[in-house]
């Protein structure tokens, strides 16, 4: 505490694993504000092209793990991060996260019984697996009849209990991409987190989170801050791109250059193009919350943000808020950032693609404060 009075600034890193790209952001905690210090890009597809590794040793392939290691070490290099410990991510379809319901147990009989529980949501050995648990909800059961309840204040109670669970050997791996001399391994965590994190953190109510990436959907109903819901889809940008070359009879090239420009493909009665992929994803977006609010019947959602890279696309927002039905809005991880003039058109080009290495640091502040 005497240190944070004396203004002391304490520096955060989180990096990114994307499918097309490696995103590292350093975020810095001062007289309680959150400060941009720097960030850094690196294109996967160029990493694995370039002269650099190469010349390394002359008529060796380099495998898609070293160019991870090579796109950290060089992004690193670049940005001389002030930051010792760096926040990681890894992809969400390696993990799990589901609820689970069951009756108040004491704690040592409840770790027991979820370990029990998992066995059946996991189908390989619970040795492999990390495993982390926490009780959300704690409700009366309605279940039990009068007859049934005893004077012990369990017996009245279920409990919802959110357990999240992803291969040991994927955390290790991701880990490893980020380990230097100067920079060590803090949190690991899948990326729905650190998505939930920066796009809503502390906002009150309960949202749709729709990320689409170059190769992957992820959809993420959150409520009250906590993901309660984790889909993850095959298919993103790529298919978009995809879809409108096939319409259009054009070049992939062109047709992903088309994608980032001006002109809406998805609204002009006249002209509009089907893209099956984003009908599929909202199709989902709607089973998701309608599954749920059968099961939840006083919850509503206040709203659907869309984050990703491919989430600029030109009217997106207007697509989704059609076939959806509800508010849609694109998703600002940087809202609560203090950025620097200069950087802030910078900034604003890259919208929701850093989600998920914000969400990163900002959990290493979020520690800190809690120091």
């Amino acid at each position: 505490m005497l240190e944070f009075l004396k203004g002391k600034k304490n520096n955060f890193i989180g990096v990114d694993f994307g499918t097309s790209s490696i995103k590292v952001v350093e975020l810095s905690y001062k007289d309680q504000k959150v400060f941009l210090e720097n960030y850094g890009i690196v294109d996967l597809k160029f990493l694995a092209g370039n002269d650099l590794n190469k010349q390394k040793e002359v008529g060796k392939s380099y495998s898609y793990e070293q160019n991870l290691v090579e796109g950290v070490r060089q992004l690193f290099e670049k940005m001389k991060p002030k930051a010792k410990t760096a926040n990681v991510s890894i992809p969400a379809f390696y993990g799990l996260i589901t609820i689970i319901e069951m009756l108040d147990m004491q704690d040592e009989e409840l770790a027991k019984a979820i370990q029990f529980e998992a066995h059946k949501y996991i189908p390989s050995s619970l040795d492999e697996i990390s495993m982390s648990w926490e009780i959300i909800e704690r409700v009366e059961n309605p279940s039990l009849s009068l007859s049934q309840k005893t004077d012990k204040k369990n017996d009245l109670k279920k409990i919802k209990v959110l357990l999240v669970a992803a291969p040991k050997k994927d955390i290790d791996r991701y880990g490893k991409y980020v380990a230097t001399k100067n920079i060590k391994v803090g949190a690991i965590e899948l990326e729905t987190f650190s998505l939930v994190r920066s796009l809503v953190g502390e906002d009150a109510g309960n949202f749709l989170i729709i990320d689409i990436g170059l190769q992957a959907t992820n959809i993420i109903l959150v409520e009250k801050g906590i993901a309660m819901v984790n889909r993850s889809i095959d298919a993103g940008g790529n298919e978009i791109t995809l879809a409108i070359a096939d319409s259009m009879n054009i070049s992939n090239q062109r047709a992903e250059a088309l994608k980032k420009g001006e002109r809406d493909f998805l609204n002009n009665k006249e002209s509009a193009l089907v893209i099956p992929v984003l009908e599929f994803i909202a199709s989902e977006a709607k089973r998701i919350v309608g599954l749920y609010i059968s099961k939840n019947k006083e919850t509503r959602i206040d709203g659907v943000i869309l984050s990703g890279g491919t989430s600029k696309m030109k009217g997106l927002e207007e697509y989704f808020s059609r076939l959806l039905e509800t508010k849609v809005v694109i998703g600002n991880p940087w809202h609560r950032i203090m950025i620097e003039d200069n950087a802030k058109i910078l900034v604003g080009n890259l919208g929701g693609s850093f989600s998920v290495a914000l969400g990163l640091a900002l959990r290493g502040i979020e520690e800190y404060k809690r120091k």
